[in-house]
């Protein structure tokens, strides 16, 4: 049986060499790569898509954000999200987001066919040194304490989407662009976002991400 693949990634180089690679296995079929969210959740909308390769470090938007908006718009398909790096947030934000995979640009290619094929099977696949991270959450839910809290625990998924894109700078037109959806909605998001953080203005917002220690470009 073939799996049919989506890439995302913004780097033409990277989509070429992925590509080229899972084109040597028979039971994988890249049918598009493409290098923004929105031309993807046009892809994924078509139906034909069964499992996605989106990479983590997409200029302006995280890979969760873009998880969680493929996932809405197609709850079938499946999501791997490709990082260069194993960031604890990142990785608990893109399962939580709806991945069934995180993948480590470092890894081997039959590693790489294998979460592909582990997740297209429905699976969970975390690379090599990640899957500590559950263990922990696991052990202190059985402990009875709460996920550690984080600065945005406020906010609701859509609204840490919006969040990430404002403390970089992006406005409310680029931000409706990259996460396809309204610029009146963004504003709402917006409004919320300063309302919960208890914040008055784009100043305070980046002087609260920065106090956080929360990534700004």
């Amino acid at each position: 049986m073939v799996t049919k693949l989506l890439l995302i990634d913004d780097r033409e180089a990277i989509r070429e060499g992925l590509t080229l690679l899972l084109h040597t296995q028979p039971d994988l079929k890249v049918i598009a790569d493409v290098a923004t969210p929105i031309e993807g959740y046009d892809q994924v909308g078509q139906g034909e898509v069964q499992l996605v390769i989106v990479s983590q470090d997409l200029a302006g938007v995280g890979g969760a954000a873009v998880t969680r908006e493929l996932v809405r718009r197609q709850p079938r398909v499946k999501v791997v999200v490709l990082a260069s790096r194993c960031d604890e947030d990142a990785v608990r934000e893109a399962l939580a987001a709806g991945a069934r995979g995180y993948l480590l640009r470092q890894q081997t290619a039959a590693q790489v066919f294998d979460a592909i094929r582990s997740v297209a099977q429905g699976h969970v696949y975390l690379a090599p040194g990640i899957s500590h991270l559950l263990v922990q959450d696991h052990l202190r839910l059985h402990r009875g304490e709460g996920p550690e809290a984080g600065p945005c625990d406020r906010l609701s998924r859509r609204e840490r989407d919006v969040f990430d894109l404002l403390v970089r700078g992006y406005s409310n037109e680029k931000i409706s662009r990259m996460l396809g959806i309204s610029t009146k909605t963004v504003e709402t998001h917006r409004s919320h976002v300063l309302r919960k953080l208890e914040v008055h203005s784009m100043v305070d917002l980046v002087r609260f991400a920065a106090r956080h220690q929360l990534p700004l470009d």
